[in-house]
């Protein structure tokens, strides 16, 4: 079995890095490279971990040698999808805890995009009233969708408004059953972002986090085309701008 020092020789050489490209990536000399490559002295388990992801190999052959782990595909982050090692706690990418499942969090849940406002507001009204229906849910929901619950008018007209200037936060704190709900719901008529509870509270906090690839539209929302008489409206309209740009000339 070769030696740790053996291993990151290899793993270098069959990333295609020479030891001063490495050292570059890693912050340190090629020198301190040189030193690892020959066993003189080892490397701390931070370079380790940033050799795994670089080289694409898991810790487990890394640093101890075994054989069936070279072949593993590397792990990744569930939320961003980086790679990841077993050396990490947090994912170096976005910060997510490796010690949770997706099925154990909760999430906020963000519609970026609307390509079919009717459908939505219908859908994203259903959406809420089975939430409230849930009588174990935690989430919260925004105070216009509360207001309207209590007074028994919850409906599409409720959220209507709250969509004029996407994106916008459809709900917090919530589990993983329900943002597939919302996802399975939506999601042909809406681009929707979902990211961990802990990434913040506004829409300026989760813009600087990646969003839970599992947990997000996957596709570009389906565009309706124009109507006939859209089409055709849109034609006159562009014949009178001409006639009036060539009156100018």
């Amino acid at each position: 079995m070769m030696e740790l020092y053996e291993r990151i020789a290899l793993a270098r050489k069959q990333a295609g890095l020479s030891q001063e490209q490495l050292g570059e990536k890693l912050g340190v000399s090629r020198q301190a490279v040189s030193k690892w490559e020959s066993g003189q002295t080892n490397p701390d388990v931070a370079y380790l971990a940033e050799m795994c992801r670089l080289f694409g190999v898991s810790s487990d052959w890394l640093l101890l040698g075994e054989e069936s782990a070279l072949e593993r595909t590397p792990a990744r982050c569930p939320g961003c999808q980086a790679i990841v090692t077993g050396l990490d706690r947090f994912c170096p990418n976005c910060g997510r805890s490796l010690a949770e499942r997706l099925e154990d969090g909760t999430y906020t849940l963000v519609i970026n995009h609307i390509t079919d406002p009717k459908m939505v507001r219908d859908r994203l009204a259903q959406f809420y009233r089975e939430v409230l229906q849930d009588e174990t849910y935690s989430a919260v929901l925004p105070d216009a969708i509360l207001r309207d619950a209590e007074a028994g008018v919850l409906s599409s007209h409720s959220v209507e408004n709250m969509l004029l200037f996407p994106p916008v936060i459809l709900i917090t704190n919530a589990s993983y059953t329900t943002v597939q709900r919302a996802l399975k719901l939506l999601d042909h008529f809406a681009d929707l972002r979902s990211y961990p509870s802990d990434a913040g509270s506004d829409l300026e906090q989760l813009s600087k986090r990646s969003p839970v690839d599992d947990l997000s539209s996957r596709e570009e929302p389906r565009r309706e085309p124009l109507s006939f008489g859209a089409a055709v409206g849109a034609v006159i309209l562009g014949l009178i701008v001409t006639v009036l740009l060539l009156s100018f000339l």
